[in-house]
């Protein structure tokens, strides 16, 4: 008996002949593509089997999503979806978040004010407000005296009593509003600028009246109007040529003015000057304005007389009513103080 030196091995079964080894090969190749087309193709089957059952489902859903698409497009959803974002935009540009958290914390108080608003006892009231402008044409017409006898009425003063009531607190808004916009830091400025030259040419605020009391005209008021009529009655005198600057009653911005509040020495003016004056008389200026203007100047460099609203129609080829619409108030003056020009005083 002979003892095996080496350690045992695994049967390894002798190799195929070349021949043979290469058409088992292909044999195992062919197999393993036959499983793959096998599957591919039943992968395939399923996928049509699915999209076959899948295609009634999905045209319902387009047709669906179709008919509403084109309901919202009828009633508009999309056009008030593009103003929508057109008004977003606007109040990006416009605003800031800060004013849109100060809307936002108002807005229960603007709530409030609707609820009060939409009251039965409001509405009852806005309706029978509105039948009576319906039914306008069928209301007869009353005099001054008609009128007197209707406030003896309950009704009407109670009625009048809440319009006075109503006014005052607009008239208090308002003043709130123009307070908040005068505090601007441009705006103060100028309100400051405008101050002054009041204060210069003597020009006093109004003073707020009482309801109801009248007061007593002052005796200056009634000697101005007597110099007046007789100014009229006698024909004013024409303006004679400025000889030169005027005294200097206070220096603004380091340009001088006088007394009545005019450009001491019309020669310093300037546009941008000019610009400063039209806005602390409150006019905006355009074309025809500095058109006017420059007329004006031109004028008085001739004449060394400012222009009065005659003389103004005539070197402007514009009628008294257009001067007035550009200048609303005193407007030989206004435009003479834009101009840097001394006070006008011409013949009528």
């Amino acid at each position: 008996m002979t003892t095996d030196t080496h350690k045992a091995t695994p049967h390894v079964p002798e190799p195929p002949r070349p021949h043979d080894h290469s058409l088992a090969a292909l044999h195992a190749r062919l197999d393993g593509l036959s499983a793959d087309v096998h599957y591919l193709v039943e992968r395939q089957r399923k996928t049509e089997e699915l999209l076959e059952d899948m295609t009634p489902i999905l045209k319902a859903m387009m047709a669906s999503a179709t008919g509403r698409l084109s309901a919202f497009e009828k009633k508009g959803y999309f056009e008030l979806g593009r103003e929508l974002v057109a008004v977003g935009e606007r109040v990006a540009e416009g605003f800031t978040p800060d004013d849109v958290r100060q809307l936002g914390g108002a807005i229960v108080d603007i709530l409030e004010t609707v609820r009060e608003l939409t009251q039965p006892e409001v509405l009852k009231v806005a309706a029978e407000g509105a039948a009576v402008l319906q039914n306008a044409q069928e209301a007869q017409p009353i005099g001054l005296v008609g009128m007197v006898r209707a406030t003896g009425d309950h009704d009407v003063q109670k009625g009048m009593s809440v319009m006075v009531e109503v006014v005052r607190h607009l008239g208090r808004a308002a003043t709130a509003v123009r307070d908040k916009r005068a505090s601007a830091p441009g705006r103060r400025a100028m309100s400051e600028k405008k101050a002054r030259l009041d204060a210069i040419t003597g020009k006093r605020a109004p003073q707020a009246k009482v309801l109801g009391v009248e007061r007593a005209i002052p005796l200056t008021h009634v000697r101005s109007a007597a110099k007046k009529i007789e100014v009229a009655a006698t024909g004013p005198g024409c303006a004679v040529p400025t000889t030169g600057p005027a005294a200097v009653a206070t220096v603004l911005d380091g340009v001088g003015f006088g007394a009545d509040g005019h450009l001491a020495d019309a020669s310093t003016w300037t546009r941008a000057l000019g610009a400063k004056l039209a806005a602390i008389q409150g006019v905006e200026m355009n074309d025809a304005h500095w058109k006017l203007v420059e007329l004006a100047r031109a004028d008085f460099e001739a004449t060394k007389v400012s222009p009065n609203i005659r003389r103004l129609t005539q070197i402007g080829g514009v009628s008294t009513k257009d001067i007035y619409a550009m200048f609303p108030k005193a407007p030989a003056r206004a435009l003479a103080k834009i101009a840097g020009l001394p006070k006008p005083a011409g013949c009528l």
